[in-house]
């Protein structure tokens, strides 16, 4: 007897976190027969909606709307096959035919014959010596853009040129080829569409006036005329609403949810009121919960304080610089761009060594403590703060600081930068990273060593939070690889470049007379390197008489 196909579940639902108009995902199976595998669609849409954002003495009205969104597909029990096609734009190219038709009258047509006559087949065309024209056929291209791509095997993004995302704008796209497990009662995938603080945009404030006084004051931020306060205030409330938002699916805001579960029509009839894939769906929320009393020390405290709440409470670093950047004048790009000086398992111990401390540590006392570099890779996460001579924790005490640390990284723009370059070509050399990162962010390195040191540090970052980025099949480089991101030795973010075959080629070629400058450029270091292994010892440079 053949083994019974699976059925949807329609009994199964989702939560619903957040105004389905605001952010919605929905999937969809075009087959009924689900046993020997099944294409599964995507499809998202997007508005912007009016949003409470609430909390205790405080109530404020405000449009929600978001710029960029991730969603995350995640299979129980069945095998996906991812199917995408390439996203990005799409050329149709479409031949349509005209036919144009012309006529002129000659002499032989009688001259009392009516305008309302009907025209004449060939034969009488030919007669009344009516010239047609000629046909002709045009082709149009007619082109459609995708506002998504893909960035993993499970998971795609969503983003409209840095505008706020509106309409259906993943229209059941055919993602994955699933095969559910015959041997399980049931299959089922999850859909959970995502946001983050620098993707939320916030608009105008309701006209109906606000409640609790925080409110006041807040409304009164919003809509004042200091730029600088009112970006400051929008990437708090950010903050603070994706906090609100966050869930056990996801550290990031979780807007909407969808199940699609499959069952055996044996097991659906089995069960009554019980489902262990059902999960209790409410009403959506017209409301996000905020923490009012940081609200109120933001709004009770002067600019300095303003930055150090937002600090404090995790805003996006991102952000936060850009915008003391663009008010006050001042280059945020040392203190923004995480360039991974040291190795991820030090710069740990260093946010370990920071947390455990009660108070904030002097930095003479930080540096003799930590002694790599590993504070300016910290400051750049948001992870840490340098202010009046002393280090301070913006880690709150209850949380993992490697959880924290990781969740950082992730959003560094110079890591996620390497992770793409990474999907796209896992073979790309330290040499074509470094080179790459320089270009994407007006980074000067004008050495191949430079390069070299900047390209291995971020790929040993990036393999340490995702170690499946480098090619499996390369067993020895890969192997390398992960072993050089678990590493516990405090290093600068690349190996050293004195190995005993380059030591060798550069000796060998200042010995026969060739210019230091030369050398360098043989083994892909700088000049500087060359005469500072003569300094060492590693190297002798003949002096010339």
């Amino acid at each position: 007897m053949d083994e019974p196909d699976f059925i949807v579940d329609y009994d199964a639902r989702a939560p619903s976190p957040l105004d389905p108009h605001i952010a919605n995902v929905w999937l969809r199976a075009p087959s009924n027969r689900f046993m020997g595998g099944y294409d599964l669609e995507v499809s998202a849409s997007f508005g912007e909606e009016m949003i409470q954002l609430e909390g205790d003495d405080f109530s404020l009205s405000v449009s929600f709307g978001i710029k960029k969104a991730s969603i995350e597909v995640q299979f129980k029990h069945c095998q996906p096959d991812p199917i995408f096609e390439r996203s990005g734009d799409a050329y149709v190219r479409e031949d349509i035919d005209r036919t144009q038709r012309g006529w002129r009258i000659g002499a032989e047509v009688e001259a009392g014959a009516s305008a309302g006559a009907p025209i004449p087949d060939a034969k009488g065309a030919a007669k009344s010596g009516i010239n047609y024209g000629s046909e002709s056929s045009t082709t149009e291209t007619r082109r459609q853009t995708r506002r998504w791509k893909q960035v993993g095997p499970q998971t795609i993004e969503v983003e409209d040129a840095g505008r706020t995302l509106e309409g259906q704008l993943v229209d059941r796209e055919k993602g994955w080829f699933v095969k559910p497990d015959p041997t399980k009662d049931f299959s089922a995938v999850v859909a959970t569409l995502t946001t983050r603080a620098e993707w939320i945009q916030f608009g105008r404030v309701d006209d109906v006036e606000p409640s609790g006084g925080i409110g006041m004051r807040a409304a009164r931020f919003l809509t004042g005329k200091k730029t600088r306060d009112k970006e400051l205030f929008g990437l708090l409330l950010r903050t603070l609403a994706v906090r609100g938002l966050q869930n056990a699916l996801s550290r990031d805001a979780t807007l909407a949810v969808y199940l699609h579960v499959l069952r055996k029509p044996a097991t659906i009839d089995e069960l009554s009121d019980e489902r262990p894939m059902v999960v209790p769906a409410g009403p959506p929320l017209r409301s996000i919960g905020v923490d009012s009393s940081v609200i109120d020390t933001f709004l009770d405290t002067d600019s300095q304080g303003r930055v150090a709440v937002l600090r404090k409470v995790g805003a996006p670093s991102e952000d936060l610089q850009r915008i003391l950047s663009e008010n006050d004048g001042h280059s945020p790009r040392s203190e923004r761009l995480f360039i991974a000086g040291t190795a991820p398992p030090s710069a740990l111990a260093s946010l370990e060594f920071t947390m455990s401390s009660d108070e904030a540590v002097p930095t003479d006392d930080w540096d003799a403590a930590n002694q790599n570099r590993s504070r300016t890779d910290l400051v750049a996460l948001g992870l840490i703060e340098v202010r009046d001579g002393k280090v301070y924790s913006l880690v709150p005490n209850s949380a993992s600081a490697e959880d924290m640390l990781r969740h950082a990284a992730m959003k560094a723009p110079t890591l996620q930068a390497t992770r793409e370059i990474l999907l796209e070509d896992p073979h790309r050399t330290g040499v074509e990273i470094g080179e790459e990162i320089g270009t994407r962010f007006s980074r000067n390195y004008n050495t191949e060593a430079s390069k070299l040191r900047v390209g291995n540090a971020l790929r040993r970052w990036a393999i340490w939070l995702e170690p499946h980025l480098v090619d499996p099949t390369n067993v020895k480089g890969a192997a390398r690889l992960r072993i050089s991101a678990k590493s516990e030795r405090p290093g600068v973010g690349a190996p050293s470049l004195a190995t005993p075959e380059n030591v060798r080629k550069a000796q060998a070629a200042l010995d026969q007379g060739v210019r230091a400058e030369d050398v360098a450029k043989m083994i892909g270091v700088s000049r500087a390197t060359i005469y500072g292994w003569n300094k060492l010892g590693i190297v002798s440079i003949a002096k010339v008489r």
